[in-house]
């Protein structure tokens, strides 16, 4: 069995099922080396997430040095020591930070290999500074094989000049089969009730970067009455005041759900609609797969990273450009007014996640590992 440590910034419970999946193999021997336990400016309520694992982990006690921008930079103490204990044959480390130079280090001294995952796109690379731009194509070149997070982020790391084959996609991973246990009995029940307004849902952190005010705007500006649809909302964050006294002032439906558990968000995605992700900045959006999975047509934007993938203009989604309230005012009395529009998209979101199952993504990832391996002759 090949020794793989996996080194993600902070623990979420999106990546569970893929860490779950990966320690599953009888190929592989995981263990999880958290940077952090989480990030200072989160606002997760207790238990969103899981204190058991189908997997050995372990988290660091960090450093955050605090810059411009969205998120600190993280220095994880005793990340070598961890690394050492375990001895992997193969160390997975999140993007090109601190954590990764470190590990470089440690994996070139011992002739280990080192795999980066990115979801780093285009558009997000757009926002790095020189240094960090050259700092990515610099490690890029230099580390044994690359996981990217979409086809987005995969095209981002070709244009470093990167070769095809050192390049894995295996998909920001979900709780699939919760997802669809909560759809199917949503569908047993009957759907959506006839005359019933329909629901619009948005799951985000209520933060500048996913616009959520854009999407309120644009409720009040669609002429939809309350009869005719209302907005959910869920995710907690810092606007979460500013956001409720939008909507009230511009008379919108919204009910603001809050952050919730990972546990509780199936029956969300199963009793919704339509959903709606208008992030101006937004590197993957597990929070689209999710409603991909749970066959839900999507209005998204395409500052989405995982939108080339997962929301197909015109087949089961509308794509709007960020921060734009008319298309998306205009995508929402489409997709609310018109059932049969509604079905077709969400048929066609079912049948895009069928190609995309979570499966074939722990199977990438270990795909990557492997080659990394052999690559540096383990």
């Amino acid at each position: 069995m090949l020794r793989c440590a996996i080194v993600p910034p902070v623990p979420v419970p999106y990546r569970e099922p893929l860490l779950r999946g990966l320690a599953a193999r009888t190929d592989l021997f995981v263990k999880v080396i958290y940077q952090a336990s989480g990030q200072p400016s989160w606002d997760q309520p207790a238990g969103w997430f899981p204190d058991s694992h189908g997997y050995e982990a372990v988290r660091l006690a960090p450093r955050h040095i605090a810059r411009p921008g969205r998120s600190p930079i993280t220095w994880p103490r005793g990340l070598e020591r961890e690394l050492s204990r375990f001895d992997p044959d193969v160390v997975v480390v999140s993007e090109f930070g601190p954590a990764t130079l470190r590990s470089l280090a440690w994996c070139r001294l011992r002739r280990r290999a080192l795999v980066v995952l990115s979801e780093v796109t285009s558009d997000v690379e757009r926002t790095l500074s020189a240094p960090q731009r050259r700092l990515h194509r610099l490690l890029a070149k230099r580390v044994d094989g690359l996981i990217a997070v979409s086809t987005a982020a995969r095209e981002r790391l070709l244009a470093l000049g990167v070769a095809a084959e050192e390049v894995i996609v295996s998909m920001q991973p979900l709780d699939e089969e919760s997802l669809l246990a909560a759809t199917r009995e949503r569908h047993a029940a009957g759907g959506h009730a006839h005359g019933a307004p329909v629901e619009v849902i948005t799951v985000a952190r209520l933060v500048p970067d996913q616009d959520v005010g854009t999407l309120i705007d644009a409720f009040a500006a669609s002429g939809l009455r309350e009869e005719d649809a209302t907005l959910s909302i869920v995710g907690g964050g810092p606007m979460d005041a500013e956001l409720r006294d939008r909507a009230r002032q511009l008379g919108v439906p919204a009910r603001f759900a809050g952050a919730l558990s990972a546990s509780e968000l199936p029956a969300r995605y199963a009793a919704a609609d339509v959903f709606a992700l208008p992030s101006r900045y937004e590197p993957f959006g597990v929070a689209l797969r999710e409603a991909v999975v749970a066959g839900l047509p999507v209005i998204c934007s395409s500052a989405v990273g995982a939108a080339h993938d997962l929301a197909h203009d015109g087949l089961n989604a509308i794509l709007v450009e960020p921060g734009d309230v008319g298309a998306l005012a205009h995508a929402l009395r489409r997709l609310c007014r018109d059932p049969q529009l509604r079905a077709s998209m969400g048929a066609a979101s079912s049948a895009i996640a069928r190609r995309h199952p979570l499966a074939c993504d722990v199977e990438a990832f270990a795909r990557a590992v492997k080659r990394a391996a052999s690559l540096a002759g383990r």
